[in-house]
């Protein structure tokens, strides 16, 4: 039997999964290098920032944002389709979330990307 396929519905369950493990993927790189390696001094400006000038940690915090974001925004989207019933309701909302959504990228992308040492 073959079950009808919703508008989007099934891209938005398969990014929200993939992001999820991408999500713990990258914590788990996060926490293994910024906070169990053994640093003499600690974790200050000196050990960061030489680290957040380069292109792959640049990339590498891009791409925990992305994720972070998306996967949060969507499962947020994901909770507003099945609790609000009201189709105007539900477009302030998405609009507002993708609003959201791109003043956090915009903020963190230009934390991130012109970062030098």
């Amino acid at each position: 039997m073959r079950y009808p396929r919703t508008s989007g519905g099934f891209y938005a369950w398969f990014f929200q999964r993939l992001t999820g493990i991408l999500l713990v993927i990258l914590l788990l790189v996060h926490f293994a290098i910024v906070h169990n390696l053994p640093k003499a001094g600690g974790l200050n400006y000196a050990v960061v920032a030489p680290r957040l000038a380069t292109a792959t940690w640049k990339v590498f915090d891009l791409m925990f944002l992305v994720c972070a974001l998306f996967h949060g925004l969507n499962g947020v989207w994901m909770v507003v389709q099945d609790y609000v019933s009201s189709e105007t309701a539900q477009s302030w909302i998405f609009y507002a979330l993708c609003t959201l959504g791109l003043i956090l990228l915009v903020l963190g992308a230009i934390t991130v990307i012109p970062f030098k040492a």
